[in-house]
């Protein structure tokens, strides 16, 4: 069974336009024992508590768990036309939030299309979905539509995990590595993420025609040539190829994919971004790549010689440099460790190279 086949139950629930109310989903539950099992049954169980209705665009806040990186405005030159053509066909999903006004569920696309036209907003307002359900209902939602693209569906898991939500949780809403014993597509992710960093991805953009496969390779080569300190320059790159983009109207005539339209600039943008990891080598770390020794002084004395490479960090300090300066650092060294793990696991680099 395809897998937009296996949410259509839920979604219909959810998302009835012709009568204005949830309908109860049909068929055998998506996934038994899971928690999508029990969406699907907590929507049928509460169809009456799901209304319709108009809301204006400044009611609505965007996910706090966003699933889409942020878009040019070409990129919904499609969806305004076609609603400003036929209008608004399908609600978007919201909860009342506890200090008034709204938040969006899913539908972010729509929502932002109806901002830019102007008027009101129809959204289904559900009442009594948790916060899982909620994420999963997102993630149902862009499995039916327009599917998210690798590095969006990696960073949206990155975010929730970040934000406390359970690994079977985003899992499930991302409907990958379900009932398996090992999770490969989410490792795949949280190592994308977490070599490349969410700085540079943001600067590339969702690059839709971009894989699993692609994305991996570029991982490992910025793994292998740069760290996190050079994640604000790489980004820095990319975003003046964006603005050269910007600079430039891509037509059929310039182009030779007749498919080309302006949302595959990000597409662009990770080609440019992967050749410039390919050509990288001169400015490969030297201490990182060979794991040359580095001595640390103290004035005119040596205290230390240290040696980094990818696999380990090596901190020698010699006995014949100063004796009592070794026998100390022999007797503290447990102390001194943990107390360097301390202050990195305080810092604000920590932040983007953990989850």
């Amino acid at each position: 069974m395809a897998r937009k086949d296996l949410f259509k139950g839920t979604l219909e629930a959810m998302l009835s336009p012709e009568q204005g109310i949830a309908r109860p989903p049909q068929g055998k539950g998506i996934l038994h024992n899971s928690a999508l099992g029990a969406v699907e049954a907590g929507l049928a169980h509460n169809q009456n508590r799901t209304q319709v209705v108009d809301l204006d665009p400044s009611e609505i806040e965007d996910s706090e768990h966003a699933d889409r990186l942020p878009y040019d405005d070409a990129d919904l030159t499609g969806l305004v036309e076609s609603i400003r053509a036929h209008g608004q066909q399908i609600p978007i999903l919201v909860y009342r939030k506890n200090s008034g006004g709204y938040r969006v569920i899913y539908g972010r696309r729509r929502l932002a299309a109806l901002r830019k036209i102007g008027g009101k907003v129809r959204a289904l307002i559900s009442h009594t979905m948790g916060d899982d359900d909620r994420i999963i209902a997102q993630g149902i939602e862009n499995a039916v539509r327009k599917d998210l693209s690798f590095i969006e569906k990696a960073l949206f898991a990155h975010r929730l995990r970040q934000s406390g939500v359970k690994d079977a949780t985003i899992r499930a809403a991302l409907n990958i590595d379900v009932n398996v014993e090992k999770a490969t597509q989410i490792s795949t992710m949280k190592m994308v993420v977490n070599e490349i960093g969410e700085e540079i991805i943001l600067a590339i953009g969702a690059a839709p025609d971009v894989g699993r496969t692609r994305w991996r390779a570029a991982a490992k080569l910025f793994q292998e040539r740069f760290t996190a300190a050079d994640r604000p320059r790489v980004a820095a790159q990319v975003l003046a190829f964006r603005e050269k983009q910007d600079a430039i109207q891509f037509t059929v005539v310039n182009h030779p994919d007749q498919d080309f339209d302006q949302s595959n600039r990000s597409d662009a943008r990770f080609e440019h971004f992967l050749a410039s990891l390919r050509a990288s080598n001169d400015v490969q770390k030297p201490e990182l790549a060979g794991g040359d020794a580095q001595e640390i002084s103290v004035g005119d004395q040596i205290i230390g010689i240290t040696k980094a490479s990818r696999a380990t960090v090596t901190l020698t300090v010699r006995a014949k440099d100063d004796p009592s300066f070794h026998r100390w650092v022999s007797e503290n060294v447990d102390r001194l460790l943990r107390q360097a793990h301390d202050e990195w696991a305080a810092s604000p680099e920590n932040e983007t190279l953990t989850e």
